[in-house]
């Protein structure tokens, strides 16, 4: 009874396990998703930017979306709490500056990677956390992933 007991956990631990990481996307999906918004916001800058701040379907996965900050001034246009704020002000639990390390990483045609410790969702607990940049004329965008 007992190895039937602990198989039956371990069974269950392990669906979770797996469930969870269906939960989060990758970091792969996240720069996949960066790439799509940069095309849309060379495309239509307004357009791309009002869809990112609807959740379109494009730009929204799990716990994927789209944030955008304009170059000049680091005031975000696109973002699900954030419109209008300065991405330079956000620092993690640590205390680490990781949004004026964003602001500084924009590079047009190039991805940048800042990493960062941020709570993960539905839980107490504090991970590791990636946001992946990229410039688009005066638009820098970025999508983050969960390690």
């Amino acid at each position: 009874m007992l190895k039937h007991l602990t198989a039956c956990a371990a069974l269950v631990a392990a669906t979770s396990t797996a469930t969870r990481a269906h939960e989060f996307a990758t970091s792969f999906e996240a720069r996949a998703m960066l790439e799509r918004a940069i095309v849309a916001v060379n495309a239509d800058k307004l357009g791309a930017i009002a869809k990112f701040n609807h959740n379109d379907p494009a730009f929204r996965d799990r716990d994927l979306f789209v944030f955008c900050f304009n170059t000049s001034d680091g005031k975000f246009t696109a973002h699900e709490a954030m419109v209008s704020q300065d991405v330079r002000t956000l620092r993690d639990r640590s205390g680490k500056p990781f949004g004026e390390d964003i602001y500084r990483s924009v590079k047009e045609g190039q991805i940048a990677e800042v990493a960062y410790v941020w709570p993960l969702p539905g839980s107490t607990r504090y991970v590791l956390k990636s946001a992946y940049v990229s410039g688009a004329g005066d638009q820098a965008c970025g999508v983050s992933a969960y390690r």
